[in-house]
């Protein structure tokens, strides 16, 4: 008796000292979100002045004002990074689970060789010169948007090796086999069998896709030219890296200059950087749960 207390003891002491590492965690994760809002609607002058701080002595919406002011700019590139995603991580789901489907099946002859491809990608890649020469002499994808879907996203080995692992650990042959005997065709037992019951996993890639595609600004500073073309991620990079050339754009385009609108040139970044992750904030928490498990059970060995 006096065991299961000492063990009940020890259990208990274990989980609220978990709890409070974990409430130390989560706080360090929030703090820089509320120090970069703080940020955004702190005074030009006092950001200057001394910096960042989480409560601001003097509380200015100039920033907010601002984007308000470009709403047309920024809700062009909003949307457009809200495309690439949808369709990026779309396409990268059906590529990925399709190309994980032979690496699942034993019968598969050139099983073998397409394991080796996979493995290949993870190990070599042609560099980045051999790389922009191919997608933009080759297949002339510069300013246009296949540059902010294909080139470095469109499928990872690692997440074909995670899928097929899933594959072969949560899915049992002997459903395949079945479906096999009543007649079923290769592409229904993946649309009808194989999709259906690795939803978890596919919503794991889905998440690092996503995430991927929505803060990708290397693709934009690399292929796109024409700031039509701009993503969200994008459009903050050159706002950080030329503020200048952005307050002689808006003037030039829309007659109304950044100093029109006093805009504060270092809190601007951080309520473009702050409305750009709000959809990550909302989205993560819908499917935590199906993260978790796609990565665990994807991450088994087969």
């Amino acid at each position: 008796m006096s065991l299961k207390k000492h063990s009940s003891r020890e259990e208990t002491t274990f989980r609220n000292i978990s709890l409070v590492v974990m409430c130390i965690i989560a706080v360090t994760c929030i703090l820089p979100f509320v120090l970069m809002f703080s940020a955004s609607i702190t005074g030009e002058k006092e950001l200057i002045k001394e910096g960042y701080k989480f409560w601001p002595s003097t509380i200015s919406l100039d920033t907010y004002k601002y984007l308000w002011a470009k709403r047309e700019t920024i809700g062009r590139a909003y949307g457009l990074s809200i495309f690439v995603t949808l369709a990026g991580t779309l396409t990268n789901l059906v590529i990925t689970s399709l190309f994980a489907y032979p690496l699942y099946r034993k019968d598969f002859k050139p099983r073998n060789a397409f394991a080796f491809l996979v493995f290949f990608t993870m190990l070599f890649s042609g560099g980045m010169t051999a790389s922009y020469i191919m997608w933009t002499e080759v297949f002339k994808i510069k300013n246009t948007v296949w540059a902010l879907i294909i080139p470095g996203h469109l499928m990872g080995a690692m997440n074909v090796l995670l899928v097929r692992n899933y594959y072969s650990t949560s899915i049992p042959e002997s459903i395949v086999e079945a479906a096999r005997i009543d007649g079923a065709s290769e592409f229904k037992i993946y649309t009808r069998i194989m999709v259906p019951l690795s939803k978890p996993v596919l919503i794991t890639i889905a998440l690092f896709s996503g995430i991927g595609y929505w803060n990708d600004w290397t693709n934009g500073m690399y292929y796109i030219t024409n700031p039509r073309l701009y993503t969200i991620t994008v459009y903050l990079n050159n706002v950080m890296n030329n503020i200048n050339l952005l307050s002689q754009r808006s003037s030039m385009t829309e007659g109304m200059s950044i100093a029109d609108l006093s805009l504060p040139t270092v809190g601007v970044r951080m309520a473009i950087a702050f409305t750009a992750i709000i959809p990550i904030i909302i989205v993560f928490p819908l499917i935590q749960s199906k993260l978790i498990e796609g990565v665990v059970v994807g991450g088994v060995k087969g």
